[in-house]
Order: C-alpha cells, then structure tokens, then sequence
C-alpha cells in the first residue's frame, strides 16, 4: 500500500487554480541550496565510521582524530590522495559545527 499523502484531491486542485495559486510555490522545492555543507563528508575515510573528534589535512580530506594518528604512524602521507601531510591534523571545525547543529536538531 502507498502512501498517497502528498497528493491533493480533485477539488483541491481546483480551488487552487481558480484563485492562481496552482504550482506557485512548487520552484521552492527545487531550489539548489549553495551551502558548502554538502562539501563535507559525514564519515571518517580511513574507518567508514562517524566522526569521533574530526580533523583536516592540508589537502583538505577529513578523519577521526585516532584514525589519522594511527595512520601517521604507519606513513607519512594522506590516506586518500597520497600527499605528504607533515603531521599537520588541524581540528574540522566545520564538520564541528556540523555535528553540533545536527545533536541540537
């Protein structure tokens, strides 16, 4: 069975055309958002998992604070582009304020 919720009746329909309301607020729904959140990853590349205090590379890729630690450990280079990190894990504070504003919501 469907859920058909989100469709309107006939009469609906109608009443929304005779007052030319019909399809005015539908370009909302398709309006791209330009926000740089979707630039963000949501997990760790080297775990697959959340993120457990994230930090960002020089080359700007993204992991769990351990997670990188351990990989530094083991090479010297980012776990993704292979790009010398010289031990630089700055905090994210972007996917910081990420997580933050999802626990709040």
């Amino acid at each position: 069975m469907h859920d058909r919720s989100d469709y309107k009746s006939g009469w609906q329909l109608e009443r929304e055309w005779q007052a030319q309301e019909y399809g005015a607020r539908e370009n909302d729904n398709y309006e791209v958002s330009d926000s740089d959140d979707e630039d963000l990853p949501f997990a760790c590349y080297i775990c697959r998992e959340k993120f457990t205090t994230p930090v960002v590379t020089k080359c700007k890729h993204y992991f769990c604070e351990t997670c990188a630690l351990k990989h530094y450990k083991k090479t010297k280079r980012c776990f993704v582009c292979e790009a010398n990190t010289g031990g630089v894990f700055n905090p994210a504070k972007e996917i910081i304020a990420k997580m933050k504003a999802a626990e709040e919501a």
